[in-house]
């Protein structure tokens, strides 16, 4: 494939590895949500809503990166676990879940975005845009959250949206402590 790629399209050895290195963390990233979705079968939708809010938040603003396939899988699972199960069962007021929306949204702003230590340091404009889009995001779902309140998939997300601001708070002070 190597000898393919250089012959046929004059890609650089380096770009191969970049070529190789896309192709295994989206085979990674795919295995892993299809097993959550075999262990998460029984709630489905409420998983994909939350794969897609999680998906979201994380390609704006980062956060906690594990150094391994295993416990990027453990944690990931108790992640959704957590705002699934867990989390939707603490009812909140309508009120008190809109007023801490902004405050994710401080936090995603302000904090974000985290990139683990062996990606590429962002630019200031990368940076600007994953802000940006993680302030929309918010604020989009804020709106559509007091447009329809009790809905369990929005009450999933909003529990996405409360645990992303909260590790990407905890991965910037670990990370802030490793570089001092």
């Amino acid at each position: 494939m190597k000898d393919f790629l250089k012959k046929n399209y004059n890609f650089t050895d380096y770009q191969i590895a970049q070529l190789g290195y896309l192709f295994k963390t989206l085979l990674g990233e795919l295995s892993k949500m299809v097993i959550m979705g075999v262990l998460f079968r029984k709630e489905l939708p409420l998983y994909f809503a939350a794969i897609i809010m999680l998906l979201l938040m994380r390609t704006s603003t980062g956060g906690l990166h594990c150094k391994t396939y295993f416990t990027c899988l453990l944690s990931s699972c108790a992640y959704i676990f957590v705002c699934i199960k867990l989390l939707p069962m603490i009812p909140l007021p309508i009120v008190v879940q809109i007023i801490s929306l902004p405050i994710c949204l401080y936090i995603n702003y302000k904090w974000g975005p985290v990139t683990s230590d062996i990606h590429m340091p962002l630019t200031e404009e990368q940076k600007k845009r994953g802000r940006i889009r993680a302030l929309l995001i918010i604020y989009i779902f804020a709106i559509v959250m007091s447009i329809i309140p009790d809905n369990k998939y929005l009450i999933v997300c909003y529990w996405v949206i409360i645990v992303h601001s909260l590790q990407l708070v905890y991965a910037k002070i670990l990370k802030k402590g490793v570089q001092k």
